[in-house]
């Protein structure tokens, strides 16, 4: 792996439409960040795990694999899984905005987007790797479940759960409040900086996902549960 030669963030701009990446990159430079480009998924794949990438803009609509396959398999390396992603397509229909949640990604930004805004995301998504590593408490438990912020990892006696960078951060918020109700506005505006009707069905979609790992893995004794109108609470069910 490459070392990183300043400390400037890295975006990894992916997209096949060479004079959008030719505008990013322009723009990501007047705010002094750095860029790499990549034109096809494959290609996403190897700088992402080669490079240091701070933050990865992936565009949905490629030829061969698409941006969503491409978030799949970046979530599921564990060089590249921490990586936040921000997805970004032409289509702002909410099941296309949903499709690229489940795929793994971190948010999600619609074409033809506003500069001040994507920039506004890229901050949210560095601000969150920042957050993890500046807490004081590091370790969490609840019932048999462990999170380690440290280490970016969670796990279930020996088994491990690969989660996104903002499943993490949701379930570090829920496990850090064990047995208290954590407030959707609350999680809306630490996590993404933005009240829930700007999110629309975001974070119930992450915590789907969170639940559903669970799941996979048969972890039990713990509890994800919605508090009808005000928001989630995690808890230990081993009596």
């Amino acid at each position: 792996m490459n070392e990183r030669t300043d400390q400037s963030p890295t975006i990894l701009i992916v997209d096949d439409e060479e004079h959008i990446v030719q505008l990013l990159e322009m723009n990501l430079r007047t705010q002094g960040l750095r860029s790499l480009a990549a034109y096809t998924g494959e290609e996403c794949l190897q700088l992402a795990a080669t490079e240091p990438v701070d933050v990865i803009l992936l565009d949905v609509m490629m030829p061969g694999m698409d941006g969503i396959e491409t978030c799949r398999r970046l979530k599921q390396d564990m060089k590249t899984r921490h990586i936040p992603v921000i997805i970004v397509s032409a289509r702002s229909e909410d099941e296309d905005r949903i499709r690229g949640l489940e795929g793994g990604a971190d948010d999600y930004v619609s074409k033809p987007f506003n500069m001040k805004e994507l920039y506004l995301r890229i901050q949210a998504a560095l601000r969150q790797v920042e957050v993890l590593k500046s807490l004081h408490v590091s370790t969490y438990a609840v019932g048999p479940l462990l999170l380690d912020t440290r280490r970016h990892l969670v796990t279930f006696g020996d088994q491990r759960l690969d989660l996104t960078l903002t499943e993490f951060r949701i379930l570090q918020q829920l496990m850090g409040h064990a047995g208290q109700v954590v407030m959707r506005e609350d999680l809306s505006y630490e996590i993404f900086d933005k009240s829930p009707d700007e999110l629309g069905r975001t974070i119930d979609v992450h915590i789907r996902h969170i639940r559903k790992k669970l799941g996979q893995q048969g972890i039990s004794g713990v509890e994800i549960q919605t508090i009808r109108g005000e928001g989630y609470m995690i808890e230990s069910t081993d009596r």
